[in-house]
């Protein structure tokens, strides 16, 4: 008898734990639900999480550069520019940030715009050859052909 009390007990406690929480912290619910969905790559389901929790005043690092990768996944490139503005605008020296939203300009034909943001990124992680690749060809689409030359030449390791 006492065991099936205590268990009773028990379970009572983490039911009651469960509702509190949800109740008390309904943003941090929303935000694992979306971080789920987005982990399981279903970003369509998360986006709407995700851009709820904002209109809530809800907002970290991780929720905002996930919210910008669902919305590339989902070929949604504006939205996804405005987020990693967003982002760069916050935290300047955010890397992976730096890299989407020039990846994202080379996407629009805004090369002009996508050269300096790599520049930066090359300036903190200068052996970053995928990066290097992408200046140097957005060097050439804009007619910079001796920078761009001297881009590729880095990324095969022949310059400094």
């Amino acid at each position: 008898m006492k065991r099936s009390v205590l268990a009773a007990s028990l379970i009572a406690i983490a039911l009651l734990t469960t509702v509190a929480y949800h109740l008390l912290k309904p943003d941090w619910v929303l935000f694992r639900q979306a971080e789920t969905y987005f982990s399981k790559k279903a970003y369509a389901e998360a986006i709407p999480c995700y851009t709820r929790l904002l209109n809530n005043g809800f907002e970290t690092p991780k929720l905002l550069s996930h919210l910008g990768t669902s919305y590339i996944a989902t070929g949604q490139f504006a939205e996804a520019a405005t987020m990693f503005e967003n982002i760069l605008s916050q935290s300047p020296d955010m890397l992976s940030a730096l890299k989407e939203l020039a990846n994202i300009y080379v996407i629009f034909g805004r090369f002009k715009n996508a050269i300096p943001l790599y520049q930066t990124f090359l300036q903190k992680q200068p052996k970053s050859r995928s990066v290097r690749i992408l200046l140097a060809r957005v060097l050439s689409w804009t007619g910079r052909f001796d920078e761009a030359i001297v881009e590729y030449r880095k990324a095969l390791g022949e310059e400094k």
